[in-house]
């Protein structure tokens, strides 16, 4: 039998087309019902205060950076090495000063001993959906973003992430565990932070004016979510604890193959993880020919790259020894909501012949 075994595959049927067709039919752009209702949703999902829809997570990314240089005066930011580019690459056009983290080898996320001296803020990343140690890292007493674009439905001490720190940001871009194609939310606690966000997110306008007035408060941008997609992300929603245990199922799986013959991410006891992501860890000399094979195999893969290694800005040309090794072993298997046991099944065997 002949593979293709896709890295993502959004699980969407006819609801999610239905949803569509109704909000076409509804309200266009930022008008129709969706966006409001899908916000109240994820509020209660999420236990937060304020949850804001936003058109992708690297925007969330950037108005959170924003807000936390107009209203908590930071000027520099510490952020992890081991993430996707988008969570250096949004601060970079805010603060002064952008500094790396190294991560931590098992959990591959950053710590409190990661975090260096002298930066006004930390932008923590739950890798793979894995959540920080949030407690630990509240008590260097600094802003913290909370760059959970992985982790919609993962859990922090029992309770959903989202809710732990000043702002958290998520990505529902078409490879995430609930997804509307593209698609962002940030959730925070506090109305000054809030009404501030939206506000910059549709041009600075004033949360106080007349629906005739263009009045503007801030300087902002166009960082709005349309109804469309958010009427799409309503339905995926729903489905979300399905998928999260579909995925605990397959990474089950994966655990068993697997413990015992390449190096895998720790999942601390604090965190009960959605396995956004499945990481192998294998030899540095052989990770390109083992991915190269498994592409041959009709199996997609990612890499990750660390952010040092991009060679994108002078500062972060630095040595930081465990997200560099992380990067240069790394192999990400397929791990999402339509995979079926006989993929799985097929992906190990791939993997276990290729030693």
């Amino acid at each position: 039998m002949t593979y293709k075994i896709e890295w993502d595959d959004p699980d969407v049927n006819e609801e999610e087309i239905n949803a569509v067709k109704e909000s076409v039919e509804s309200g266009l752009g930022s008008k129709g019902k969706n966006i409001k209702l899908c916000e109240e949703e994820l509020e209660k999902i999420i236990g937060s205060k304020h949850a804001i829809l936003t058109s992708n997570g690297t925007t969330a990314l950037f108005a959170s950076c924003l807000a936390f240089r107009e209203l908590y005066k930071v000027k520099s930011i510490a952020v992890p090495n081991f993430s996707f580019i988008a969570s250096a690459a949004a601060p970079r056009f805010l603060f002064d000063e952008v500094k790396l983290m190294d991560c931590n080898p098992d959990t591959w996320n950053i710590d409190n001993t990661s975090v260096p001296d002298n930066v006004d803020a930390i932008m923590a990343v739950d890798v793979s959906g894995v959540s920080c140690d949030y407690d630990s890292l509240k008590e260097l007493n600094l802003p913290i973003i909370g760059d959970s674009a992985e982790s919609i439905g993962s859990k922090y001490k029992n309770e959903q992430v989202g809710n732990q720190i000043d702002i958290h940001c998520f990505s529902f871009q078409r490879s995430k565990v609930v997804t509307c194609g593209e698609g962002g939310l940030i959730t925070t606690n506090d109305d000054t932070v809030a009404d501030f966000l939206r506000s910059i997110i549709n041009h600075g306008y004033s949360q106080k004016k007349k629906p005739w007035e263009y009045k503007h408060d801030n300087i902002g941008l166009n960082f709005r979510i349309c109804d469309t997609e958010a009427a799409i992300l309503r339905v995926q929603l729903k489905k979300i604890n399905a998928y999260v245990e579909k995925r605990k199922k397959i990474a089950k799986i994966y655990d068993a193959a697997f413990e015992n013959v390449f190096g895998l991410q720790k999942i601390p006891s604090y965190c009960d993880t959605n396995y956004f992501l499945y990481g192998i860890l294998v030899d540095p000399k052989k990770r390109n020919m083992i991915a190269e094979k498994l592409y041959s195999k009709g199996i997609s893969i990612k890499c990750w790259k660390s952010i040092n290694q991009q060679g994108l800005h002078k500062e972060w040309n630095i040595h930081l020894p465990y997200s560099e090794y992380i990067s240069n072993t790394n192999i990400l298997l397929p791990i999402h909501n339509k995979l079926t046991l006989e993929e799985v099944d097929y992906i190990i065997h791939s993997c276990l012949e290729l030693l």
